[in-house]
């Protein structure tokens, strides 16, 4: 299979955001750069997927569309064989994406100006949907030791008693790239319990944990714990399809659980597009292979990216990912300021996230994808040589 990975195809012309999209948004004229900025990448889909969503095509009736028991079941059998959480139909929620659940959850469990706590650095779109429903950021600073993060739980207790009213967790975390161990989620699971805080669980990157890792659910703690929590989980990172926009939030409180859908009924979120979820469904069915392999590529990519910053860039520091296939690097040795690194990394020709888009926490540092071909890894390699080194 390595070799259907390692085909570079061509997404220029496709309204692809991250390749046809870099000069409107970030100044960078069509084919002089390799964008690295978003999130998806840059594999074809299998012919697992493909396939079903043809025969769709081919059928020509594109009317309201529901989810059936096979979509159900499709998840709650991969979640319990993949992550041992046994998942119930009536929790699910299902939406374009994450963020207009975890928006109407914010709504829901908090007032205009009440606090709403990240573990920084973080998922940058967390702070645009705090500070768009007109909620307060609260930050607890993740310690980072040489690249390794863990969570300052004293001072996330303090921000607890200071009245943070929900928790957004990231797990596993982007940027840091760090699968949160069962003793961690608990901590966390523990702590909101007891200060009455409610946790919101973004699980989208739990099916992409390399060797040595395993993912812990915040579904699989006591379920004392489950009155204030709600999980996000989806397929968008696991087999490629961000496009399709579909995320499935898991809410177990029967009250939270209808109030979101009164929520979601409100905003006409009550039908579905049938190419997602045919697509979900058929990853959900038939992925676990293919997704397998795809892992060992992405942790091969890691560790060649590793070993050119380990053997070549004294500067720069980069620990293995735990998870994600988006490569946190600490430029801060390079005394250049934010503008600078960003000003000389587009003139190279290579356009990561920059660092500072996740929180000050994240100032001096850079995220870049890796979900590509090799050969497209190399030629990012080659180009940051000319800054970095």
């Amino acid at each position: 299979m390595a070799h259907e990975l390692d085909t570079v195809i061509n997404r220029y012309g496709t309204d692809c955001l991250k390749w046809d999209y870099m000069e409107k948004w970030l100044g960078v004229p069509e084919g002089e750069a390799l964008p690295s900025w978003v999130s998806d990448w840059d594999f074809k889909a299998p012919d697992f997927i493909t396939e079903p969503l043809k025969a769709r095509l081919e059928h020509g009736i594109f009317g309201y569309s529901e989810r059936g028991d096979e979509y159900f079941n499709s998840v709650i059998d991969w979640w319990q064989e993949r992550h041992q959480v046994t998942l119930k139909k009536e929790w699910f929620h299902t939406t374009p994406g994450s963020l207009p659940a975890i928006a109407m959850l914010v709504e829901r469990w908090s007032q205009v100006g009440d606090k709403v706590l990240v573990l920084s650095p973080v998922y940058h779109a967390f702070y645009r949907t705090i500070t768009n429903t007109q909620r307060t950021v609260a930050e607890s600073a993740l310690i980072n030791d040489n690249g390794y993060y863990t969570i300052n739980f004293d001072d996330l207790e303090q921000q607890f008693k200071d009245g943070v009213k929900i928790m957004m967790f990231c797990n596993p975390h982007n940027p840091g790239g760090r699968v949160w161990t069962e003793e961690e989620v608990t901590r966390v699971c523990q702590l909101c319990h007891q200060y009455g805080v409610y946790l919101i669980s973004d699980e989208i990157w739990a099916d992409i944990v390399f060797r040595g890792h395993t993912f812990f659910s915040c579904l699989r703690v006591d379920p004392t714990y489950f009155d204030k929590l709600a999980v996000c989980i989806a397929g968008t990172k696991s087999f490629g399809l961000p496009s399709m926009r579909l995320t499935n939030t898991m809410i177990p409180n029967e009250k939270e659980a209808e109030a979101l859908k009164s929520k979601l009924l409100a905003y006409g979120i009550d039908v579905y597009s049938a190419f997602s979820i045919l697509a979900n469904q058929a990853a959900y069915r038939h992925g676990k292979d293919w997704l397998d392999d795809t892992l060992v590529y992405l942790e091969a990519n890691n560790q060649r990216l590793a070993d050119f910053v380990g053997n070549e860039l004294t500067q720069v520091t980069y620990r293995l990912q735990e998870s994600t296939y988006l490569a946190w690097l600490d430029c801060r040795g390079m005394g250049m300021d934010d503008e600078e690194l960003e000003q000389r990394l587009h003139k190279a020709g290579v356009i990561p996230t920059m660092g500072y888009g996740f929180g000050d926490d994240g100032r001096g540092f850079i995220r870049l994808n890796l979900g590509c071909p090799a050969s497209i890894l190399e030629e990012k390699i080659q180009r940051l040589r000319t800054v970095l080194k």
